[in-house]
């Protein structure tokens, strides 16, 4: 492309304003073009993401963690893979664990908290009651 001769201001005014309207539609194609391949790595960031909660999965409830580790190891490792090789026996009860404990985890965790304090709410309810009884 080749540079306009430019001889009067108000030439140079017109070619200031085509330059930006150029840069303008630059910015909005590059713009476009970063969104086109968010989408496109947004499923390989889902799965990332889905896979770090589930090796972080929270198993600070030891009834949740108790729970899933007795279930796996008593349907996976004693119940399905019975009779596979040591290899499978050793990886897949880990993998299940992880798995089961973080969708056991996201949703009984609120439930578990919930159902204790309707618990000691009722507890205490009754408490003054048995007092007065008495």
């Amino acid at each position: 492309m080749t540079k306009p001769v430019i001889t009067t201001h108000q030439e140079l005014m017109q070619e200031k304003a085509r330059l930006k309207a150029r840069l303008r539609q630059h910015k909005t194609q590059l713009r476009y073009s970063v969104e086109e391949i968010k989408d496109t790595l947004n499923p390989i960031s889902q799965i990332a993401k889905t896979t770090k909660k589930i090796w972080n999965a929270d198993s600070s409830n030891p009834l949740i963690a108790m729970g899933v580790t007795k279930l796996t190891d008593l349907v996976i490792r004693k119940g399905i893979l019975r009779k596979a090789g040591w290899l499978s026996r050793l990886v897949a009860p880990v993998l299940v664990q992880k798995i089961a404990t973080y969708l056991v985890s996201e949703k009984a965790a609120d439930r578990i908290g919930q159902l204790l304090h309707k618990t000691a709410s009722r507890m205490r309810d009754e408490r003054p009651a048995r007092n007065k009884e008495k």
